[in-house]
Order: structure tokens, then C-alpha cells, then sequence
């Protein structure tokens, strides 16, 4: 795991400026120099083989991964120099909340992270998406 992220981290921070400007859209972030389709392809596999190796050896506590870049985007702003240290710190916070969460729901027993992240996660995505269809009408 810490082979995979050594390798990935130097390249996405690499990428920090382009997937910034590519946040004001295609043509904006072309017209700034930045090559928007080799920095999606570069991205989305850098992305995969994090979340791929984090799911292998971690199992399936994946809505604190989904969770905490959007709360950071909320707190740090758009800017991915910001963003994504705060959003790793963020998660980490989360699932350290979440592992203490599970430890002292149940006296005696360990309740399952999972659930407990589940438990974060989905009022959570339920309230982004109803936010989200609110600002379309």
C-alpha cells in the first residue's frame, strides 16, 4: 500500500494546477495550457489504483473516502493545493472518529466500522443530493 501511494502521490501533486484550471471547465483550462485529456486519463488511473489498493487492504469503509472530499471542498474551497491534503486529513479525522465511534457503541464488543461509516455516509449523500436538486430549480 505504501508502494502505491509513493508512487501516486508525486504524480497527482504534480497535477494540482491542471485539475484546478480544469475546474473552470475544458475549454478555460485548455486555453490555459493544460492537455485535459492526457490529465483525465492520468487522474482517473492514478485514482483507481489509490482507491483499489485502500479498498483491498482496508475493506469496504469506502463512504468516508466519499465523504470527506466533499466536506473539505466545503471548508478549503476549489483549489486542489488546499484541497487535497485537507481532504486526506479530513478522512483520516473520519475514520479515526468512526473506529472510536464502533469501539464504544457496543461495551464489550466491537460494532463493525462499516456500518458506522454507512451510518455517516448515506444521511449525508441524502442531504448533498437533495441540496444539489434544490439549486437546479
Amino acid at each position: 500500500m505504501l508502494a502505491v501511494l509513493a508512487v501516486c502521490t508525486p504524480l497527482l501533486v504534480r497535477d494540482v494546477w491542471g485539475l484546478t484550471a480544469l475546474k473552470l471547465g475544458d475549454a478555460r483550462a485548455s486555453a490555459l495550457g493544460v492537455n485535459v485529456r492526457a490529465l483525465r486519463i492520468r487522474s482517473f488511473v492514478l485514482i483507481s489504483a489509490l482507491t483499489g489498493v485502500a479498498v483491498a487492504f482496508v475493506g469496504t469503509i469506502g463512504f468516508v473516502g466519499l465523504v470527506a472530499p466533499h466536506v473539505a471542498r466545503m471548508l478549503i474551497g476549489e483549489d486542489q493545493r488546499g484541497f487535497l491534503p485537507a481532504s486526506a486529513l479530513l478522512g483520516a479525522v473520519l475514520l479515526s472518529l468512526a473506529s472510536v465511534a464502533s469501539k464504544t457503541i457496543s461495551p464489550g464488543a466491537i460494532f463493525p466500522i462499516g456500518i458506522v461509516t454507512s451510518l455517516i455516509g448515506v444521511p449525508f449523500f441524502i442531504w448533498m443530493v437533495l441540496r444539489s436538486r434544490r439549486s437546479y430549480w
